[in-house]
């Protein structure tokens, strides 16, 4: 699927409906209202259009559809409040505002009726599916509540009480009373006593604030936090969550990486790195060896593109575009080739599609982007957190996951200083051999030029009617021999050097420095954290408190401006609570990824365990052969080398 030439052909890159033999919509086209009004028109029950003449002058807003529709049918038990908070919800999601617009209304009364007849089953995808057929009436008692005629004028600023347990975070929007006051006392996550009061961070540190006090309604009950404390459920949950992450170096899928030869360009040269992995990425993903040429620069806008989208989640750094020592493309070669190691093993980042054309799609990513739509907006745009997040996961261990968060946070800065001159000693160790190579070399030469050279002072080669040479002979000739032993050792043992130093260089030492680059990312992740998770909550609560004082005092007052001035101030004040509903949303989200990210860094620590295990059994390799050769050495020298005549 993702390994197409083209880099259109799998649709992702296109925002336009894609064709398809199906005479329901797809996935892509269920989700926009495309019909005409006509089209509803005319699948939709007569007593709908009833419904929408008599109460189509007093919908123009999202409190006025829930004074004259949805609070009737509340009260008369057809609904609960948290079925029409997810209706209005709906709404929203799929700008079917305002309401007062005749499709929009029929859209309304059509998830109205799919939520009376099984609850929980008013999703705007099957609304979609059910206008093929026509969409299903009401029950007849409910339409003749809506039509007939109210002994009362409905307050449309008014909501109904709920009956049912609330979505603790639509509620926020759906079910509350725009003339309360808005909730300013923690409200207990776990309905028991024995739960305790909700982490407050101090207020310097933006993304540990706790907003659980503004996620739910003031009039709403709390819902069952079936698994608040529950260790067994917990458990299981960060297991799966750390499951889903290995972080080893020599796991399955490993990704090469190679300079290649020549350069392009004509005024500015540049390197092609070719990229070539097995890694079956995507649903589809195929098998087999895929291959792509990549430049530094696309490195760099990839990363780019992953911090906008991603800006919530650990994300491998780039190695800088130049060093300063003589090794600068090797070492960024190694470095680009981590970066991509770590990038296929997040269980997020390794399925976002770009990421999937950078390692599978031949073509020109400078070309590609100029065709391709890409979407910067955030990875969890449109998404709603998830009730069992916030009511049991989140009550839980969410004090312990805030004081962990701020603990890493103040100590890592050092403990990136301790691996840092940790990788700096083993990164030593291996220039060492290196040089102890080198002077086994110088060994080998002086040993040879010596015995060359000992001739003149200990004469022995020519012995016809030479006294001293005849008296030499045998101990001189031994002893030369006894040095070309060592220099043979000298030579195996500089190979055995160099052997050690290549795979140190290689590898080992590439085991750390991954360890290293997790931390540097991790650090990033609080940096932009910090920076990104800051919200306006306090003051929109602040705003929306106002406002209602001032609703309910012109309200009293009997002023002949007070009507505008209502008006006004009603829609200010729905407009804020819509603001604040999606900020504590994003927050919430903010919350369960940082979660998620700080849970799956916890398996980072056998990185550790994979570096110092790998450097233990090369020493160990090392040392025995090492050995092997100082005791041959030792028995060739000690018992063939003369002490005395």
């Amino acid at each position: 699927m993702y390994g197409s030439e083209d880099p259109f052909a799998n649709g992702w890159a296109t925002s336009e409906p894609q064709e398809a033999p199906q005479s329901f919509p797809v996935s892509e086209q269920s989700f926009s209202v495309s019909a005409t009004p006509s089209d509803i028109s005319a699948k939709v029950p007569p007593q709908y259009r009833l419904i929408y003449d008599k109460v189509r002058s007093h919908i123009s807003s999202v409190s006025g559809l829930q004074a004259y529709v949805l609070s009737p049918l509340i009260t008369e038990n057809y609904l609960t409040s948290y079925q029409a908070s997810r209706i209005i919800d709906i709404l929203y999601d799929h700008n079917l505002m305002p309401p007062n617009i005749e499709n929009n209304f029929f859209y309304v009364l059509g998830l109205v009726a799919l939520e009376i007849d099984v609850a929980g089953s008013g999703d705007f995808v099957t609304l979609q599916f059910k206008l093929n057929s026509g969409l299903p009436p009401l029950p007849a008692d409910a339409a003749t509540l809506l039509i007939a005629d109210s002994t009362t004028e409905p307050d449309v600023l008014q909501d109904s009480q709920p009956n049912k347990v609330l979505d603790p975070l639509t509620s926020q929007l759906a079910n509350t009373n725009l003339l309360d006051e808005f909730p300013g006392k923690p409200v207990n996550w776990d309905s028991t006593e024995t739960k305790p009061t909700p982490f407050i961070a101090p207020k310097s540190d933006l993304h540990a604030q706790d907003h659980s006090a503004l996620s739910l309604d003031p009039d709403a009950t709390v819902p069952d936090s079936i698994h608040v404390n529950d260790f067994d459920y917990l458990a299981k949950h960060v297991a799966e969550i750390r499951d889903q992450f290995k972080p080893l170096v020599e796991g399955e899928h490993k990704i090469k990486i190679k300079e290649v030869p020549e350069k392009e360009g004509l005024l500015f040269k540049h390197i092609n790195y070719a990229i070539t992995h097995e890694i079956p990425l995507g649903m589809n993903g195929h098998a087999g060896v895929k291959k792509v040429i990549r430049r530094y620069s696309d490195f760099v806008w990839l990363l780019e593109f992953l911090l906008k989208k991603y800006p919530f989640r650990v994300i491998p750094g780039l190695p800088p575009k130049k060093f300063t020592d003589s090794q600068f493309l090797q070492r960024r070669r190694r470095g680009l080739h981590r970066f991509l190691n770590q990038l296929v093993k997040h269980p997020v980042l390794k399925q976002e599609p770009i990421v999937i054309t950078f390692l599978t799609v031949p073509t020109d990513l400078v070309s590609w982007k100029r065709q391709a739509r890409i979407d910067y907006s955030l990875e969890f745009k449109g998404e709603k957190i998830s009730t069992n997040f916030i009511n049991s996961i989140w009550p839980s261990v969410g004090d312990e996951f805030l004081n962990n968060w701020k603990n890493a946070e103040d100590n890592l800065p050092r403990l990136i200083e301790v691996w840092t001159k940790i990788v700096m000693l083993v990164e030593r160790h291996e220039k060492r051999q290196q040089q102890i190579a080198f002077d086994n070399g110088k060994f080998v030469e002086m040993i040879t030029k010596f015995s060359d050279l000992d001739e003149t002072l200990f004469p022995h080669k020519i012995t016809d009617n030479k006294v001293i040479s005849t008296s030499n002979s045998s101990d001189t000739s031994l002893i030369n021999d006894s040095l070309s032993n060592i220099s043979a050792f000298f030579n195996k043992a500089s190979t055995l050097l160099i052997d050690e130093s290549y795979i140190i260089n290689t590898d080992i030492l590439e085991k750390f420095k991954n360890f290293l680059d997790c931390l540097y990312s991790l650090q990033e992740l609080f940096d932009r954290a910090k920076k990104l998770s800051i919200n306006t909550i306090p003051q929109l609560q602040q705003r929306i408190q106002e406002n209602e004082e001032k609703h309910e005092k012109l309200s009293n007052d009997d002023v002949d401006i007070k009507g505008s001035e209502l008006v006004k101030l009603r829609q200010a004040i729905i407009n804020d609570k819509q603001e604040m509903f999606q900020q504590l949303n994003k927050d919430w989200l903010i919350k369960e990824c940082c979660f998620e990210e700080f849970v799956m860094f916890q398996e980072t620590q056998f990185l550790i365990s994979e570096a110092w295990c790998d450097w233990c059994r090369g020493r160990y390799k090392f040392q025995d052969k090492f050995f092997g050769l100082y005791e041959a050495l030792n028995d060739e020298v000690t018992s063939e080398m003369p002490l005395q005549r």
